[in-house]
């Protein structure tokens, strides 16, 4: 998938985080309805599903169905947190080495994680205003300045003398 620039890169990365966890948060209810029920002794109405396996038929149907979806938010995820952190993810490379750990990581809080300007600046342990005003907006200049490949890499732009 090619993308205009960061902001719009990172703006994937944020819907399909939410997917992700809309996708997760699904099949948790799902599972919810598979388990096992303690037996009762108290009346109970007519009502439910006759077929013990119906639930999780369901679930595996679902899962089937989003797969593709599913994968694809997670590749992207993925790529970001490379763009992020570097290769390996390890911090050695990316915006982290670029610029430093607070910059990545209120990209990642806001973009991978999908936070509020709160549990962005919680995350990355700098103020909101900080981070509106200069930690994400400066991560996302630097990675369309120097671009994906070259960020992801931790490379910085060096001049001939």
């Amino acid at each position: 998938m090619e993308f205009r620039d960061a902001r719009e890169f990172f703006d994937a990365v944020r819907d399909a985080s939410r997917d992700a966890d809309r996708i997760r948060l699904t099949l948790e209810r799902m599972g919810v309805r598979e388990q096992v029920r303690a037996q009762g002794y108290e009346p109970r109405g007519d009502g439910g599903d006759r077929d013990a396996m119906a639930a999780t038929d369901r679930r595996m149907d679902y899962e089937a169905r989003i797969r593709r979806r599913r994968k694809e938010d997670y590749a992207l995820i993925d790529a970001a947190c490379d763009l992020i952190y570097g290769v390996g993810q390890d911090g050695r490379g990316g915006i982290c080495a670029l610029l430093s750990p607070a910059h990545a990581d209120a990209l990642w809080w806001r973009f991978c994680a999908h936070g509020t300007w709160a549990e962005v600046a919680a995350g990355s342990g700098m103020s909101e205003s900080w981070c509106r005003t200069d930690g994400v907006p400066t991560a996302i200049d630097c990675v369309d300045g120097l671009g994906i490949g070259r960020v992801t890499a931790g490379l910085g732009v060096a001049e001939d003398m």
